[in-house]
C-alpha cells in the first residue's frame, strides 16, 4: 500500500512539473531510446495529444553499440509506439565504426547523429505543412549531472546553469519539458502506469565520467541532503536569472557595437562594456564566427578589443580591427555561383562551390545538382511522402513567373518565412541561427529578381507556400547521386599512405 501511494505522489508530481509551454498544436518529435525517461515522455504525450491538439512521432536511433541488445530496445520501443497508436521511425548507425571514422567520442557522435536524424524528420514534416517541435526527455537528474560535468572542467556561470530548457536547433525548436522531474519520480510515473522500458546496460557501468557521478557522487550528497535534487533547481533557477540579464545586456552591447557597420562592431563601444558582459560579447563574436569558443580564446580576442594584441587568429578565422572596427575574417573565401532556372521550370541544375585561401589558391571544388519539375499541386499533395527526403524546396510556381535563379544571399536579402510573423533579413536570420561565416556564404537562395523565395535550410516565403490556391507547383528533388553533397575535385589532399 505504502509503494502505491509513493507512486502515485510521484505521478502527481510528474504531472504537474511537466512543462507544456511552446508544444500544444505542432507536430512533436520525441526523442525516443526506450529507456524510463523517454518512456514517460511519451506516453504522457500521447495520453494528452488530443487535449494539446499536437501531432506525435517518436524517433529512435539504434546506436548498434549492444549487438542483439540494441536491436531488441529498438523492437520494444516499436511495439510500445504501436499500442499508444504513436508514428514511430528508427534508423541504425554504427555509431562505434563512425565515432573512430571522425575521430570523436561515442558519445559526442552519438548525438550529433541524433539530431541530424531529428533534423531530417523536422524537414519532412515542414514540407507537410506542419510545424516541427523537437522534444527530448532530459530530467531534472541529468540536468544536475551536466552541472557537475561543467564544473569538473572549470565553468562559468552559464555552466553551472545546467541544460537549458530550450533553445534552436538549427531553425528547429528543441524543447525540453522534463527539466524540474527527477529520475525516481519518472520511474514512480513508469512504475504507476506499468510501463515497460529498457535499461541500456552501459549505463550501470561507472567507468563514463557521468555514470560515476550519477552512481557514486550524488547518492553520497544526497545523503547529506535528501533534498539535493530539488536544492540545485532553487540555485539554478537564482543563477538563470542572473545569466538572462547579463545576455540581455551582452544583446544589447552588440546592437550598439554593430549600428551602422554592414560587418563588424565597433570597438570603441566594446572596450567600454563591463568585463562580464564584455566576455559575453567577445563568446557570441567568436561563435558567430564560426570559431572555436573555450576561456583562451575568449581572453584573446578581449585583448584584441582593449588594444593590447593587433589580431588574434583561430583556425581560419581572423578577428581583426582596421578602422576602429572589429571583423571576424574567415581566410578562406567561397564562391557559389548564380544559375537561373530552366524556362520551362524542367530540367536539372547545377550549382558550383568554390573554396580560396587567402593567397589565391584554389582549395576545393564541388557542386550540387538539383532536379526540377513542374507539377499539379494535387500530384504534390498526394505524393509528398513518397519524395520524402528528396524533396529539396517546392514552391507556388505561378508565384515565381521569370527571372528566377538559385544563388548566395546579397546585400539586403529579406524573406517573410510561413509561419513566422514579419519580413526578417537574411543577414538577422543567419545570425540568430548562430551561423558561421561559411555556413552563411554557402547557404542558396532561390529569388525572383531582389525578391526571395526560398532560403536553404530554413524555408519558403509565405507568399509562395503551395495552398489551396496553387495551380502548379515547382519542386525541385536532390539529385540521388549528389545527395551526399562529396567533393569532386583534383584539388583535395589525396592520401598517401
Amino acid at each position: 500500500m505504502q509503494n502505491a501511494q509513493t507512486e502515485e505522489l510521484h505521478t502527481k508530481a510528474f504531472e504537474k512539473k511537466f512543462m507544456l509551454e511552446g508544444l500544444p498544436g505542432k507536430c512533436l518529435i520525441i526523442g525516443f531510446s526506450g529507456g524510463a525517461d523517454s518512456t514517460s515522455l511519451v506516453h504522457f504525450l500521447a495520453s494528452n495529444r488530443e487535449k494539446m491538439e499536437c501531432q506525435l512521432r517518436a524517433v529512435h536511433l539504434n546506436h548498434c553499440l549492444r549487438g542483439d541488445e540494441s536491436d531488441r530496445d529498438e523492437q520494444s520501443a516499436k511495439n510500445f509506439c504501436d499500442r499508444l497508436g504513436v508514428p514511430f521511425v528508427s534508423r541504425k548507425a554504427d555509431i562505434g565504426a563512425i565515432a573512430e571514422q571522425t575521430h570523436q567520442s561515442e558519445e559526442m557522435c552519438g548525438r550529433e547523429q541524433r539530431y541530424r536524424f531529428f533534423l531530417e524528420q523536422a524537414a519532412e514534416i515542414r514540407r507537410m505543412g506542419m510545424e516541427p517541435v523537437i522534444v527530448t526527455a532530459h530530467t531534472l537528474s541529468d540536468d544536475l549531472e551536466t552541472a557537475f560535468l561543467h564544473l569538473l572542467r572549470g565553468c562559468a556561470l552559464d555552466g553551472l546553469c545546467g541544460i537549458p530548457d530550450r533553445r534552436m536547433l538549427e531553425d528547429v525548436p528543441l524543447i525540453r519539458p522534463m527539466l524540474r522531474i527527477s529520475r525516481e519520480e519518472v520511474e514512480g510515473y513508469c512504475a504507476f502506469y506499468q510501463l515497460p522500458f529498457a535499461t541500456d546496460s552501459t549505463n550501470l557501468s561507472d567507468r563514463y565520467t557521468r555514470n560515476f557521478l550519477r552512481l557514486q557522487v550524488i547518492p553520497q550528497l544526497k545523503k547529506l541532503n535528501p533534498s539535493f535534487e530539488a536544492a540545485y533547481l532553487r540555485m539554478c533557477d537564482s543563477l538563470r536569472q542572473d545569466r538572462d540579464y547579463l545576455n540581455s545586456q551582452r544583446d544589447r552591447l552588440l546592437a550598439e557595437a554593430s549600428a551602422g557597420c554592414e560587418n563588424g562592431w565597433k570597438v570603441s563601444v566594446l572596450h567600454e562594456a563591463p568585463g562580464s558582459v564584455k566576455s559575453r560579447a567577445a563568446a557570441e563574436i567568436l561563435r558567430t564566427a564560426g570559431a572555436q569558443v573555450d576561456t583562451a580564446a575568449i581572453q584573446s580576442l578581449i585583448a584584441v578589443i582593449d588594444g593590447q594584441s593587433g589580431g588574434y587568429t583561430a583556425g581560419k578565422v581572423c578577428m581583426m580591427v582596421r578602422g576602429g572596427i572589429l571583423s571576424a575574417e574567415d581566410t578562406s573565401r567561397y564562391v557559389v555561383g548564380t544559375v537561373p532556372l530552366p524556362e520551362s521550370g524542367t530540367g536539372t541544375v547545377v550549382i558550383p562551390f568554390e573554396e580560396w585561401d587567402d593567397s589565391g589558391k584554389l582549395i576545393a571544388r564541388w557542386e550540387k545538382t538539383l532536379r526540377l519539375a513542374v507539377i499539379s499541386s494535387d500530384d504534390y499533395h498526394e505524393n509528398r511522402k513518397v519524395y520524402k527526403n528528396l524533396l529539396y524546396f517546392a514552391v507556388d510556381y505561378d508565384t515565381i513567373m521569370d527571372n528566377a535563379q538559385l544563388r548566395a544571399r546579397g546585400p539586403g536579402d529579406s524573406i517573410r518565412l510561413s509561419g513566422r510573423s514579419g519580413q526578417k533579413t537574411l543577414k538577422k536570420l543567419f545570425q540568430q541561427a548562430h551561423l558561421s561565416r561559411k555556413e552563411r556564404e554557402l547557404r542558396l537562395v532561390l529569388a525572383q529578381g531582389t525578391r526571395v523565395v526560398w532560403v536553404e535550410g530554413f524555408g519558403t516565403d509565405q507568399a509562395s507556400v503551395p495552398g489551396p490556391e496553387t495551380k502548379r507547383v515547382l519542386a525541385a528533388f536532390r539529385d540521388k547521386a549528389a545527395a551526399t553533397e562529396r567533393m569532386k575535385s583534383e584539388y583535395e589532399p589525396q592520401d598517401d599512405r
